[in-house]
């Protein structure tokens, strides 16, 4: 995350800087702002980037006084934008949060006291829901991220009923960037060639690469279900396509690729490895012919990947082991039959 021009010479104490990406996203505008308008504390700024939107919502967006607006003439995807908007942030806590995502009240507040209160926690996610129906059970979208021994990563905590299972703060492996509250430090600490988020990827995976890298490092994660939010998922951008499915593909290849080391990889696991990417691409070209392309996608970035593995390796804090005791075994059947 590079110095912006215009940008504080420091980061304000205490304070959380909005980013938010835009791509045609102009049913989610008025509630995703509403709601960001109404923590207390009040953001200290509220950034969006939007990718050449066509839909009316730049010009909506342009109309808000609060709101500092950087157009792109083109969809430079999201890691892309995200770190455009994260290079003007001035607050020493900067949340990512998608369009999509409607925070309740007090959502900041509980988030910005794990990073106020622990210095060594890096990202505080929330206790996020899918959207529920009358007298439906809400049902969770993700309280943090786990990494499986296959190399894969998911949301912990998916699709489960929002019953109370999953109410208590913990430190997790990483945290969903579709809400998350990060410390500008720790940001800074983990760029690669001053890309907080990996812009080879465009879309999708960019935050567990960002969760792994952090580990690395020596920051934690932490699960905080007091922030709880909404998050629409999907609705700010492309729906299940053979391009979501590409990107996704790759993507899981090169953060394995960028950060994955140690016992778990490397050694007794890399059999799991393998056989799990060659399901997993099989069942994305069953429903997707075209996400074959993901494969090629990754091989072609490959070397772009190495590099960025050995300068990670040299800026090292944590032992492998250390790392590796987050691994989990691995679901089969349920990450076969969901992302």
């Amino acid at each position: 995350m590079t110095a912006a021009p215009g940008a504080a010479a420091g980061p304000v104490a205490g304070a959380v800087s909005v980013v938010l990406v835009n791509w045609n996203g102009r049913t989610f505008c008025e509630p995703c702002l509403t709601a960001l308008r109404a923590q207390r504390p009040a953001p200290l700024e509220l950034i969006v980037v939007d990718n050449g939107s066509s839909d009316g919502s730049a010009e909506w967006l342009a109309a808000q006084p609060d709101v500092r607006l950087v157009r792109n003439p083109r969809n430079r995807g999201f890691a892309a934008a995200n770190n455009q908007g994260l290079a003007l942030a001035q607050g020493e806590y900067v949340l990512c949060c998608n369009l999509d995502v409607v925070l309740d009240p007090g959502f900041l507040a509980a988030a910005a006291a794990v990073l106020r209160d622990q210095p060594g926690v890096g990202s505080v996610g929330g206790r996020l829901r899918r959207p529920a129906g009358p007298g439906a059970v809400a049902r969770l979208d993700t309280t943090g991220h786990v990494v499986h021994r296959c190399g894969w990563g998911r949301n912990r905590g998916q699709g489960e009923p929002d019953d109370g299972r999953q109410r208590m703060a913990q430190e997790v492996f990483g945290v969903s960037a579709a809400a998350a509250l990060y410390r500008r430090a720790m940001l800074l600490d983990v760029a690669v060639a001053g890309e907080v988020f990996p812009e080879p990827f465009f879309a999708y995976i960019e935050d567990l690469d960002l969760d792994w890298r952090a580990r690395w490092r020596g920051w934690r994660a932490w699960y905080e279900p007091a922030a709880t939010a909404t998050h629409h998922r999907g609705g700010s951008g492309l729906h299940a396509t053979a391009a979501i499915e590409a990107h996704v593909l790759a993507n899981r290849l090169l953060c394995l690729l960028r950060n994955a080391d140690g016992p778990a990889f490397w050694g007794r696991d890399w059999p799991a490895v393998l056989a799990f990417t060659a399901l997993r691409s099989a069942w994305a070209a069953r429903r997707h012919p075209g996400a074959l392309r993901g494969l090629w996608w990754a091989l072609r970035r490959a070397p772009w990947a190495w590099r960025s593995r050995r300068w990670l390796r040299r800026r090292r804090r944590a032992h492998p082991v250390e790392v590796d005791a987050w691994v989990q075994p691995t679901p089969w059947a349920r990450l076969l039959r969901r992302d």
